[in-house]
């Protein structure tokens, strides 16, 4: 099994993605567009793969951005799962159940879905209930790509209600990005009174995450997290300045200075065992998927 991402944002048509999302959606089917020639095509659902790809090159020439209707097409196996976008920020993975199809009559030209594949469509929700993994595949342009990253396959799988016994009983925190467990940090911060500045996250400040407020006393603070096996040096961030540090791999070097609060794995275990209802949904997958409960 292979998962993919793919960009339903067709150019023809009437150029309206939040359109051809919602006609795949009603469907049951996820596709693109690049129409061919309108001269002798075939009626209805055409499968022939050969012609497709001759009047393409014919009517497309050196530009190779049709070649994600290729991959689509031949790349592409049923039992895969592909995951994509609505407009409204919904996030939805499609397990592919049939070949691909081309049709550019009745209601695939308007929305200009006319490469398409059955599949079985699964709603699995804003960003918060997709591992940043996935997020961070949407940000290339190109069409259709693989998704590789570690984990991405179980944690598809899990969505789609496969059974994922290869990592049960495994480590939570070994599965989540570095997204997942700042936003898991983030909320756990909150319910102790820690309000996060939203504008403070930003990608040109590595030395925190985010700043944060108290909100009984007004008192500023700042929060590091690293996920994996990265550690953190605490002695890096003496002062007297308030910091919370989170390190996955339990690692923060010598003397933790007085001004530093590390959160400890079984201080969030605790939080994420008591309050699942406020997790992030993407961290409530993953402990079903080890079986956690």
């Amino acid at each position: 099994m292979t998962v993919w991402r793919l960009h339903i944002r067709p150019k023809g048509g009437d150029c309206n993605a939040a359109l051809s999302t919602q006609f795949c959606l009603d469907n049951s089917i996820v596709g693109m567009g690049w129409a061919v020639s309108d001269a002798d095509q075939p009626s209805g659902v055409s499968r022939d793969w050969n012609w497709y790809k001759t009047q393409a090159a014919a009517r497309f020439g050196n530009d190779r951005s049709w070649y994600s209707v290729w991959n689509f097409a031949t790349e592409v196996q049923n039992g895969d799962l592909v995951w994509f976008r609505h407009v409204d920020g919904t996030y939805f993975v499609a397990e592919i159940t049939g070949p691909w199809q081309y049709r550019h009559e009745g209601g695939h030209i308007r929305p200009d879905i006319v490469n398409f594949r059955p599949a079985r469509i699964v709603r699995v929700g804003l960003a918060d209930a997709v591992p940043g993994s996935i997020c961070s595949a949407f940000v290339p342009a190109r069409t259709l790509q693989k998704i590789a990253r570690p984990g991405m396959e179980e944690f598809s799988a899990a969505c789609v209600g496969r059974d994922v016994p290869s990592i049960a009983g495994a480590d939570l925190f070994g599965f989540l990005s570095p997204t997942d467990i700042e936003n898991l940090v983030a909320v756990y911060l909150q319910t102790l009174g820690w309000l996060i500045i939203p504008g403070s996250r930003r990608a040109d400040t590595p030395h925190y995450e985010y700043v944060l407020v108290n909100s009984a006393t007004g008192e500023r603070a700042i929060a590091q997290v690293k996920s994996g096996a990265v550690p953190i040096d605490a002695g890096a961030f003496a002062g007297e300045l308030k910091v919370f540090l989170f390190a996955a791999s339990g690692a923060y070097g010598g003397d933790v200075p007085i001004n530093v609060r590390v959160l400890a794995r079984a201080e969030l275990e605790k939080f994420i065992r008591a309050r699942p209802e406020l997790l992030p949904r993407a961290v409530s997958t993953w402990m079903e998927a080890i079986g956690w409960s």
